[in-house]
């Protein structure tokens, strides 16, 4: 899985090897785009504080959890009638102390969200 170095964007300006866009330097770009979606997400979360919501987490390890994974641990701390589905391949440990609010899916998130399908389909059509 090596890439050729030709074949590595580079920077136009100064020729620099290119990087994706991850939130681990002080260069992740927070342009108007980014804002206004942030602000949109905050509103969102505010004007659904009282409310049942599912945080459905898609993926996300320890790479940087500071942020979706602790922010959607602490969202479930101070909303009690919220619920966490932490689907993930090697990290979908949830805390215990969330109790039945929370599950963790050790799957690949195909399979994992297909499972999920079936499962809601049962429970549905069980009544």
């Amino acid at each position: 899985c090596l890439v050729p170095t030709e074949l590595v964007p580079r920077c136009p300006v100064c020729g620099g090897r290119m990087a994706m866009h991850l939130r681990c330097d002080p260069y992740f770009v927070e342009d108007e785009r980014w804002n206004e979606a942030a602000a949109r997400y905050e509103a969102f979360l505010k004007g659904h504080r009282r409310e049942r919501v599912l945080l459905l987490e898609l993926g996300v390890g320890f790479n940087t959890p500071a942020i979706i994974r602790f922010p959607f641990e602490q969202m479930m701390r101070e909303n009690k009638d919220w619920t966490l589905v932490r689907l993930n391949l090697d990290e979908a440990a949830v805390p215990e102390s969330f109790g039945k609010r929370a599950i963790g899916i050790g799957a690949d998130i195909a399979r994992g969200i297909e499972d999920i399908q079936v499962k809601g389909r049962c429970v549905k059509d069980e009544g």
